[in-house]
């Protein structure tokens, strides 16, 4: 997610940027800076030896260079860039365009601040701030949202930006899938919008809404609200808190209530609650009339970064975990911010393995910025957390919609899922879904050292920001981890597959690994020398 600066030259750009990108625990890049490293020579310079045209080839080129990136980049744009619409189509292929407005005063005070860096400087402050406002109004009206930054501080503005995001606008990503697309939507507040949010999308008649008794009593009140605001009919329906939910009993209890209740294809089921709910109310409603609707609102950290994206549910057997369940993509994912300012700490870090997973399946850019902001994220700030929760759904949607039935590329989402399913089950459950996983990333991360796939720096590094989001990266492994381990519903024709790193951004599917290397792997997860 870029979100690109835009304005006329003096209103504040490039003092607001860094302001603006501690909020998100974003990167900074100054478009004029990245000229002068192309260049090799200063923006004023570029302009006086080679002319405006040149030097605005120069800007287009910098802006077609940026990558996409589930990582947040605040852009500093320079006065000029938004002139070309190419320029302003590529920003909007990248993020969004926040434009910046002041007045005549303003901007002339921010260009006679800046003379010294910039060419012509025969031309008076005010004379240049006319003409800027006059010739390149209609280009700097052309943007996502404007702030007046008059009268305002810096970090005033910057809060005013972050609240709009978090709060307001929110960030939508949508999720191709095989019978019909998926959104989810990240923001603030979007809990009392439900109901809104599912008529648009043809929502009729009766809606069976389905959570645990704990997060009925925070949640349900607003969700019910919402939902008969539109006509729509909620009948409320209890299943257990935890893994507890994930049963074939519950499972039959719900299609049960859902004929009683009369529940049908017009209207379908909304899952309220952790990544359980969501599970078994999504293998319900894949089962249940051969399929139904479905939206999923996760309460959990997890949930809203992993669990409730991509249409995977499932309830557990005796077994194992996850191995009986359906692939029923959700009309909708809301993910409300708010929720999250309740969850315990341990939860929190549970679901923090799931975003660490994410950043180190996409780039470095995405691991840098979960470094920058995870304490903020563990603190509960809502703008860290969008954009954590950004991160990780972003990397889910792009891969889930690549490959919804899991054939192939889908499998990358399994880093450190074999082992880590396998340690849950093994614990009885003991150890959460995320301190599992985060074990599970370290065992198969050190199986990659051991196979001389990956450097032995990727490891430290994982650790690292494991352990700041305090989760364990040392475990003792049960010996019962390796029933569950051969159990494993990635084994084809009995032979494990595992996803392991090369480096980040870059993993491999290996098969068939030589039981002395998992032993081996097992005992520096452990703790003791392999």
């Amino acid at each position: 997610m870029h979100l690109f600066l835009a304005g006329p030259p003096g209103i504040g750009k490039s003092t607001l940027a860094p302001v603006l990108a501690r909020h998100f625990g974003a990167a900074v890049v100054e478009l004029d800076r990245e000229i002068e490293r192309r260049a090799r020579k200063t923006c004023k310079a570029v302009i006086e030896d080679d002319g405006m045209e040149r030097f605005r080839d120069l800007e287009s080129s910098v802006l077609t260079r940026l990558q996409p990136t589930p990582a947040w980049v605040v852009v500093d744009t320079g006065g000029g860039a938004p002139i070309r619409e190419a320029n302003r189509a590529r920003m909007r292929q990248l993020g969004l365009i926040v434009g910046l407005r002041g007045s005549l005063d303003r901007v002339t005070s921010g260009i006679a601040a800046t003379m010294a860096k910039r060419p012509d400087q025969h031309v008076a402050p005010r004379d240049r701030a006319r003409s800027a406002l006059r010739e390149r109004g209609e280009a700097y009206n052309d943007a996502d949202v404007t702030f007046d930054v008059d009268g305002a501080t810096v970090p005033e503005v910057a809060r005013a930006i972050a609240a709009w995001l978090v709060s307001a606008r929110g960030v939508r990503i949508d999720v191709a899938g095989p019978e019909r697309p998926s959104r989810v939507l990240i923001r603030a507040g979007i809990l009392e919008h439900v109901g809104p949010h599912l008529a648009d999308l043809g929502w009729r008649g009766r809606v069976a809404l389905v959570d645990d008794a704990r997060t009925a009593s925070r949640y349900e009140t607003a969700v019910v609200r919402s939902l008969a605001a539109v006509g729509l009919e909620p009948v409320t329906l209890r299943v257990p808190a935890g893994e507890g939910a994930k049963r074939l009993s519950v499972a039959a209890r719900l299609w049960d209530s859902l004929a009683r209740e009369g529940i049908g294809r017009d209207g379908g089921i909304v899952a309220l609650g952790g990544g359980s709910v969501g599970d078994v109310a999504g293998f319900v409603a894949a089962s249940y009339l051969r399929g139904i609707r479905v939206a999923q609102i996760p309460t959990t950290l997890l949930g809203m970064a992993d669990a409730s994206i991509g249409g995977k549910t499932a309830i557990d057997i005796a077994a194992g975990k996850n191995l009986v369940g359906a692939f029923h993509s959700p009309d909708a994912v809301f993910a409300d911010l708010t929720v999250l300012a309740t969850l315990p700490a341990r939860q929190l870090s549970s679901g923090l393995a799931e975003v660490v997973k994410s950043a180190f399946l996409a780039d470095r850019d995405s691991v840098a910025q979960l470094a920058r902001g995870l304490e903020s994220v563990r603190a509960g700030d809502l703008g860290a957390l969008l954009a954590a929760v950004t991160i990780a759904a972003e990397v889910k949607a792009g891969i889930v919609s690549r490959d919804p039935r899991e054939a192939g590329l889908r499998e990358l989402l399994n880093f450190g899922h074999t082992m880590g399913h396998a340690y849950e089950s093994a614990s009885g459950y003991r150890v959460t879904h995320g301190e599992a996983v985060a074990v599970g990333m370290v065992y198969a991360t050190t199986l990659a050292e051991l196979m001389g796939l990956t450097s032995p720096a990727l490891r430290p590094q994982l650790e690292q920001l494991l352990e700041r989001a305090n989760l364990p990266t040392r475990a003792r492994l049960p010996s019962a981890v390796w029933g569950f381990v051969l159990r494993d519903k990635k084994a084809r024709a009995g032979k494990l597959r595992w996803i392991l790193p090369r480096r980040i951004g870059r993993f491999s599917e290996v098969i068939d690994i030589d039981e002395r290397a998992l032993r081996a792997a097992a005992r520096i997860v452990g703790g003791r020398a392999a």
